[in-house]
């Protein structure tokens, strides 16, 4: 009988620990879930502004530049009517991960809907940014013409010197970059500068 009462409980253990460790990893995947966009595997719309405040009042506190990028697809809705939204999906998830290998574990990239993404490069003036985002324009449109998509990338970058307090206002600023883009010619960068006075140069 004390044999039993041990294997019993033991037992009791090991399906208490198994429970646990579904419960954890369920957890996990909810958590992840909730801050990624599911099509792309880039970080969703609430997880940019909740890091993007933060990188915000890094930079008013220790007076440390950041840049945004605020990327669209030229002509993406042309790739879901003629090759069908399977194809533009492929399209999507393809940028997404171009994106993704080509910057540091330290920047965040998100997707905010649709075809728009913003990547968010912390402490990062405008020489480098624009380093960055050359290359990843680059490699974009190398990765586009290999998969023979016919699609382009209108980009505009800003550098803070000393940000605006909200997110939705550097999001409005560089999404301005951005049309001034397309409307140049789509497929092509936008840079320029945020001071503290509001200048932009």
């Amino acid at each position: 009988m004390p044999y039993w009462n041990v294997t019993v409980k033991f037992c009791i253990f090991l399906i208490v620990v198994e429970i646990l460790s579904r419960l954890k990893t369920a957890l996990a995947s909810e958590k992840n879930l909730a801050r990624n966009d599911m099509l792309t595997g880039a970080a969703n719309r609430r997880a940019f502004f909740e890091g993007a405040m933060i990188e915000i009042d890094r930079a008013q506190r220790y007076k440390h530049p950041f840049s945004l990028a605020y990327i669209d697809l030229d002509d993406f809705k042309a790739i879901n009517d003629t090759m069908g939204h399977d194809t533009g999906d492929l399209v999507l998830r393809t940028v997404a991960a171009t994106i993704l290998k080509n910057i540091r574990s330290t920047d965040l990239f998100a997707r905010l809907g649709g075809d728009e993404f913003v990547l968010l490069l912390s402490e990062t003036g405008d020489g480098q940014a624009q380093a960055v985002i050359d290359k990843v324009h680059a490699v974009l449109d190398e990765r586009m013409n290999r998969a023979r998509w016919p699609v382009t990338f209108s980009i505009g970058v800003m550098t803070f010197i000393r940000p605006p307090s909200s997110v939705e206002e550097i999001i409005k600023k560089t999404d301005a970059l951005m049309y001034a883009a397309k409307k140049e010619g789509k497929d092509r960068v936008k840079y320029s500068v945020w001071r503290e006075s509001g200048s932009v140069v």
